[in-house]
């Protein structure tokens, strides 16, 4: 038996350059792993996979039950055995945090490691790419950053000893929408050129990323969810650093110095009824270390 926990992500930063022809866009992110977690068992069984969830809907078209059939196919004949999968889910789904892509990518390392494969990440990593744009991060962090559309990763030195609050207003976003009214907004205005290429060559330092947070997707979801900008105004108000929108939203993170200050802004925030609210340490290590 094999039991793994599945972290969410942050996006400490994140612009969007351009539309590709695959329909993904070219992006670079600074990402980074947060102690909110999923939790995943595996076990063997004869044969075939069987996958129980708790805390939503257990669905064969979970990235967990594809990440399973994807490594099982590529294994081939060392496909000895099934593999029942149980997962207790605590990241919110659709919220920016990644959970699915986190769960996909627990789940090719714990059944490389039940079936005793002995797989490189590297290989995972290339697996997971099939899988998500976010899944090839999870290999590589707890911080790193991410360009293309999420395959190219560049881990960092994990330099923040903070803690984050996250707060989700539970409202349903998606993240093809969000992408798709994008470029709709932004690529077809006439914009200052500069490149995915160009950008990479002097990417900002982790510490100016806190001071100058930036999400280009922050606009479009807060046009159609405004109470965004208020939980962020209130980040601020109770003392957070880098407040910020994840990914497509809708969760609203900052970042505060110790436990007891994030604990208290926590507290003030869950008072106005804003949303879910989580303490998490931004993490050093990655559990799947």
């Amino acid at each position: 038996m094999v039991t793994l926990k599945a972290p969410a992500k942050i996006n400490l930063f994140l612009k969007i350059f351009n539309r590709r022809d695959d329909g993904y866009h070219n992006l670079v992110s600074l990402l980074q792993m947060v102690g909110l977690y999923d939790i995943l068992t595996f076990q063997d069984i004869p044969a075939g996979i069987r996958f129980d969830v708790k805390g939503m809907s257990s669905d064969r078209s979970n990235l967990v039950v594809a990440a399973a059939e994807l490594l099982r196919k590529e294994a081939g004949p060392y496909r000895l055995k099934g593999v029942a999968i149980s997962l207790i889910k605590q990241i919110p789904i659709s919220a920016g945090l990644g959970g699915g892509s986190s769960d996909a990518a627990a789940t090719l390392i714990g059944l490389n490691r039940l079936w005793s494969l002995r797989w490189p990440k590297e290989r995972l990593a290339r697996m997971g790419e099939k899988l998500g744009s976010d899944v090839p991060f999870f290999f590589y962090g707890p911080t790193a950053w991410v360009s293309g559309r999420g395959e190219m990763v560049e881990p960092v030195d994990a330099v923040l000893q903070k803690w984050a609050v996250l707060v989700n207003p539970g409202l349903p976003i998606s993240t093809a929408w969000v992408y798709e009214r994008f470029s709709k907004m932004k690529l077809t205005r006439k914009r200052p050129k500069i490149t995915m290429t160009s950008f990479n060559y002097k990417k900002p330092d982790v510490v100016r990323v806190i001071e100058k947070p930036c999400n280009d997707l922050e606009e479009v979801t807060m046009g159609i969810a405004p109470s965004l900008r208020a939980i962020k105004k209130d980040m601020g108000l109770f003392g957070g650093k880098g407040a910020l929108m994840s990914g497509s939203g809708p969760t609203i993170f900052a970042l505060f110095d110790t436990y007891h200050l994030a604990k208290m802004a926590a507290l003030e925030i869950r008072k106005k009824k804003e949303g879910e609210v989580w303490v998490a340490r931004v993490l050093r290590r990655s559990p799947f270390s």
